[in-house]
């Protein structure tokens, strides 16, 4: 990809102006990493710094994701609507609740609508989060998670309902990472909660679809909202029994 060298200026603009472009112009597809960022700078003929400023620029409109210790993201090839803005200012706990009430919305209809394509996409992304699992790493584990349930929403055959929630994948993916780095993964994430969603949308069952989806959203939302509580901060007492949610899952 060839950039033209920028002219003198607001540098930071002028560069962030020149992503934007590029990304309109499809030269990085969404979910794919942007070149690192000495490649960056030398296509655009500014410094490092105006590089970071201009990628902030694009991180805060929600066109980029930098995750740490892997790098910058594409979210988005066009600036997102002012509502997708709002999203990822809400407070989580926020968001999570719309969440819930959109993927039950979502499973519903995906065990009404689903095709033989869907169920084999929805087969393999839950093998897929299966086994990202299985590696313990916390970054692949969760945007595996998330592609299982964006198959889900895939299937419910809503492209409004669909948009939507991919309008919430930075501020849950974000959330996601910290409530799976903070806790052991097994104390909320039960594996056999998503394979219960996978079958309720197989089966054509609304009603088990809803309540795999409430199970699986629910256990995050209680998380989060245990380390929001100035009692997180606490030492934890050894408890006399098991504590450990039921039928849960982080996602």
């Amino acid at each position: 990809m060839a950039m033209t060298s920028l002219g003198r200026g607001s540098l930071g603009e002028l560069a962030a102006n020149a992503l934007r472009e590029q990304l309109a112009a499809g030269a990085w597809p969404v979910g794919t990493k942007l070149p690192a960022e000495n490649v960056l700078a030398a296509q655009l003929g500014v410094g490092r710094s105006t590089v970071r400023e201009a990628v902030r620029v694009l991180v805060a409109a929600g066109q980029l994701e930098t995750r740490q210790g892997s790098g910058t993201y594409v979210l988005a090839l066009q600036p997102p609507p002012e509502w997708e803005t709002r999203v990822r200012r809400a407070d989580v706990l926020d968001v999570y609740e719309v969440r819930e009430a959109l993927e039950s919305q979502a499973a519903r209809l995906a065990a009404e609508r689903r095709t033989g394509d869907d169920l084999v996409a929805i087969d393999v992304a839950l093998a897929a989060r299966e086994a990202a699992r299985a590696t313990g790493g916390v970054e692949p584990f969760v945007d595996a998670d998330l592609a299982f349930h964006a198959a889900i929403v895939a299937a419910a055959h809503n492209p409004l309902l669909e948009e939507m929630f991919t309008s919430f994948l930075g501020a849950l993916r974000a959330a996601l990472v910290t409530v799976v780095e903070d806790v052991v993964l097994d104390v909320v994430d039960d594996a056999h909660a998503h394979a219960a969603l996978a079958a309720a949308v197989r089966a054509g069952d609304p009603e088990a679809a809803i309540a795999a989806t409430h199970a699986n959203v629910t256990v995050t939302g209680r998380s989060l909202r245990a380390a929001a509580s100035p009692a997180a901060e606490a030492p934890a007492s050894t408890p006399s029994s098991p504590t450990t949610p039921d039928g849960s899952a982080p996602a």
